[in-house]
């Protein structure tokens, strides 16, 4: 059943988990360290300015996790901060100010010089009747946002062919859960969306929710974002259709085994989960046929229908969750 409501714009924020449920390690091992330990820990990460927006009860999670597992206090703060750099910090390469891009994104600006391949994208994006109506100037803000996070900005030369190839393959999609969403929503103009779609989000950094929060006020576009640690509280609202970009290899560094769990917790017709194929310095390493077996292990025993699509850069997996299992191949694998 496919779902087509409108809800209010709302900016959910993930409140801090403490006690027991902030100090729950999810391998199942007894935490050995006390309470004050671990607020020590996660004041010391979350005063640094590259992790203060990030949630606090993952931040938390980590902390238990690193302070079992090193010899010093010091030496648990920098781990955490390691990890969360893995997770997060290494794809944001610039501090988002809300207000500065917001205005950008509203400046009718069109001085910005663009490549042949740009002006194919702006032509593109201004078919959707949501870009349509805020013009070229907002769709090349868009694109130069868009490049300022390292998963979207490797996505950007293939971003119409990528969802088109997609959702040519799906009914009409009324309602999206962006998982991890980072700037991935800055693409809904190349999504080809039922007209009256929701739209979903959530992500661990605080600005990235306040900022897409903002975005999708702007382009007129109903649904929620949500500060949510997708480790430790995989799922969200029921949808159509859940975007899962490049985001189970993060979620398998935090916990093993999470990949999998959030697969089972999502409330979804159809899940999109996509992998890189390089390393963010360009190192292929044999990535692609990793992941393509990952995959292949998530959905053993589970009655899901899988279409593999292949293209320059990222390896993606259309699931259909309540089908017959099968494996399909779609275009060429690259």
């Amino acid at each position: 059943m496919f779902l087509g409501s409108h809800t209010a714009i709302r900016l959910i924020m993930t409140r801090e988990r403490i006690g027991a449920d902030a100090e729950h390690n999810p391998s199942g091992r007894a935490a050995s360290v006390d309470s004050r330990q671990i607020d020590e820990v996660v004041t010391a990460v979350l005063a640094a300015p590259k992790y203060r927006t990030i949630d606090p009860s993952l931040v938390r999670m980590l902390a238990v996790r690193e302070l079992a597992a090193r010899r010093s206090f010091k030496e648990a703060i920098k781990a955490t901060k390691n990890k969360l750099h893995q997770i997060a910090g290494a794809y944001v390469e610039q501090r988002i100010d809300v207000a500065s891009w917001i205005r950008r994104l509203q400046a009718h600006d069109l001085s910005c010089p663009v490549t042949a391949s740009d002006d194919e994208l702006i032509q593109a994006a201004l078919a959707h009747p949501h870009a349509a109506r805020l013009g070229a100037s907002f769709v090349r803000a868009s694109l130069d946002l868009m490049a300022r996070h390292a998963s979207t900005r490797e996505r950007l030369p293939i971003v119409q062919r990528f969802y088109a190839e997609i959702f040519a393959d799906l009914p009409p999609i009324r309602s999206i859960l962006d998982v991890g969403c980072g700037l991935n929503p800055l693409a809904i103009p190349w999504m080809p969306l039922n007209g009256d779609a929701v739209y979903h989000a959530s992500d661990i950094d605080r600005t990235i929710v306040e900022f897409i929060t903002q975005y999708l006020a702007l382009v007129g576009i109903s649904g929620s974002v949500e500060m949510r640690d997708q480790a430790t509280h995989p799922g969200g609202p029921p949808v159509d259709l859940a975007l899962v970009l490049k985001v189970l290899p993060v979620l398998d560094q935090i916990e093993r085994g999470a990949a999998g769990r959030l697969l089972d917790a999502l409330d979804a017709s159809f899940i999109l989960v996509s992998y890189p194929v390089h390393t963010l310095g360009g190192r292929r390493k044999g990535m692609e046929e990793t992941y393509e077996r990952q995959l292949e292990a998530l959905v053993a025993g589970r009655a899901w229908e899988v279409q593999r699509f292949g293209f320059p850069g990222e390896l993606a997996f259309l699931i259909t969750k309540g089908s017959r299992s099968s494996w399909k191949s779609s275009g060429s694998s690259c």
